[in-house]
Order: C-alpha cells, then structure tokens, then sequence
C-alpha cells in the first residue's frame, strides 16, 4: 500500500492464530481417540501437544482481554489488529511444536492446516522478531527527533544521551512498567540470566513500537515515545 507522497508502508495481513490452533486442538483430540492404547510413545507426545496448545490458547486469551485493553488506555490509542500484539509475545521455544504437528499431519487426510499455515504458526516468534526490528529502528529515529537540538550543541552528549535511552537496560523498565513480560508465551525450561532478561524485555518493548508504527504510523511512535524517554 502506498500514500499519497508514494513512500511505501508497513501493513499486515491476518493469520487468525486462534482460529488455527482450535483447528489443531480438534485434530490431536481426534488423533489421541483413534491412537490404541499400546502406542504409548504417541499418546504422550499427543498429551504434551494438547498440553503446550492449551497454554498457547490461554496466553492468547489474557493478551487480548487484559493486555490490550491496558496498553489501549495506557497510550490512548485503539489497535487496529488485536493479532499483531499476539504475535510479538511468541518465543523462538514455540517453534518446535508447530514442527512437529506439521511433521505429524503433513501426510494425513485429516491435516487441519496447509502448508502454507503451518509455515506461518512455526514462523510465529520469527514475526515477533521483524516486529521488534521494525521496533529498533523507529524508537532510535523518534528519541533523537525529541534530544534533537536546533544549534547542534553537543553531538557527543546527544549520542550518549540516546544510547541510554534505547538500552535494554532501560527499556527493561518501560516493559516492566506494561507488564509485557509476564504476557510472554514461551516453553523455556531454564531460568535466563539478568542480561539475557533484559535483552528480551527491550525487544518485547520494540515490538510494541513496531507495532504502534504499522498501525498508526510514524508520528505516533515520536508522541509515544516520551514513555521510554521520561521512564527512570
């Protein structure tokens, strides 16, 4: 899509996430009723993906019934596509059990998804990461707009200023401030160091931007972005 001046932006087509993992839910539920009881290899890997789609499910539902509407009020903004926060609280430790019901289904006359679909749901915390990327470069262009100063005083101070702004560290706090990380949805066993916490509370912060920036473009991410600025 293009606008009037015929500069390129930034849209996103629905992949109805709810609405595929109930198709999923079905399949596996169906799956685990036609499975003898001898194959107990399958019925437990059958349990733990009815499981894991379940707590995807459930994370999904907190997100747009309290995350949303939070963020919402916080900003004064409406989301337009509810499913793109969604989409950027996906870990790279969902991956895998999307892989392995397309393994799964791939071959079966009873596949709920296609190839094309399946693609997509593996693909989810690779979204999440396009969005915070999207994020990063934003938030980083509207904090300079704001220590922009008309004489160009200090070059040096501006940079070091803006480089505090945009850390993980910093932004660390804003997220805290939303409750993102909490909103997270993720299969990771093992308890993350302080830094690596802090790397994904900043690009779950990016995300958000990114967001902000698709939806309602640039000038909402400069207005915005005084949260991050003004977080101490």
């Amino acid at each position: 899509m293009k606008n009037n001046d015929s500069i390129t932006t930034l849209s996103w087509s629905p992949i109805y996430i709810e609405k595929r993992l109930n198709l999923l839910f079905e399949a596996v539920q169906t799956t685990q009723s036609e499975t003898p009881e001898s194959n107990t290899r399958l019925l437990a890997k059958i349990e733990r993906w009815l499981h894991d789609i379940s707590s995807i499910q459930e994370s999904l539902k907190r997100i747009r019934e309290d995350l949303v509407p939070e963020l919402e009020r916080t900003l004064g903004i409406s989301f337009e596509n509810t499913e793109l926060l969604q989409v950027a609280m996906f870990q790279p430790s969902t991956k895998n059990i999307f892989l392995e019901l397309e393994t799964q289904y791939r071959r079966s006359k009873n596949n709920p998804l296609n190839s094309e679909d399946f693609e997509e749901m593996i693909n989810l915390s690779e979204m999440a990461k396009v969005l915070a990327l999207v994020g990063d470069a934003v938030i980083s262009s509207a904090v300079l707009q704001h220590l922009w100063e008309p004489h160009l005083g200090d070059a040096g101070k501006i940079t070091q200023r803006k480089a505090e702004i945009v850390s993980n560290e910093h932004m660390a706090v804003l997220c805290d401030i939303w409750d993102l990380y909490s909103y997270r949805i993720h299969f990771d066993p093992d308890t993350p160091s302080k830094s690596e916490i802090e790397h994904d509370k900043g690009t779950l912060l990016e995300a958000v931007y990114g967001i902000l920036y698709i939806e309602h473009e640039y000038k909402s991410v400069v207005k915005h972005v005084i949260h991050l600025i003004n977080t101490r």
